[in-house]
């Protein structure tokens, strides 16, 4: 089994990072996007630990419609509904392996999630780490293609921005 090498990078990878852009490709032409699910502005938080233990929520704008009332529990399913079909959060211990061309392959250990069926499993990312004029940025590009609402394929691509160490 390879060895973990978050230690060795965790200065750069640890801490809290936003949400900049998330599209989805065409499979068979990585420069056509085919869809932005959470629109132009997406927002997404990751939290990394200086330990490796990463804690993600990302949710559409498009879907932020205030409720009739504070009180979640209150909220009527239509609203609920509404509000989470575009969330996607989970969290977990991260391993963390070298790519040869650079880049990282990281796994996501699956402690909590949205979806069910993730808690357990693992999520995996072909991630890249690069620096423009001393800011970090990320780009991650889920290992599986994702499904789309009317049934197409696409290939993700998230990037990230470093806000806070």
């Amino acid at each position: 089994m390879a060895t973990n090498l978050f230690d060795k990078h965790s200065d750069k990878l640890a801490g809290t990072w936003s949400l900049i852009s998330f599209e989805m490709f065409d499979p068979h032409n990585s420069q056509k996007v085919i869809h932005k699910p959470h629109g132009d502005e997406p927002l997404g938080k990751v939290v990394i630990s200086q330990s490796g233990y990463l804690s993600a929520i990302l949710r559409s704008p498009l879907d932020m419609k205030p409720l009739q009332n504070d009180e979640w529990i209150k909220a009527s399913d239509d609203e609920v509904l509404s509000t989470v079909r575009s969330l996607s959060c989970y969290a977990g211990p991260m391993t963390l392996l070298e790519r040869e061309d650079g880049g990282f392959l990281w796994h996501t250990h699956v402690e909590i999630s949205h979806n069910p069926n993730w808690i357990g499993k693992v999520q995996t990312r072909n991630a890249d780490y690069t620096e423009d004029n001393g800011q970090a940025y990320m780009t991650l590009r889920p290992v599986n293609l994702y499904s789309l609402e009317d049934g197409r394929k696409a290939r993700p691509v998230l990037k990230w921005k470093k806000v806070a160490t």
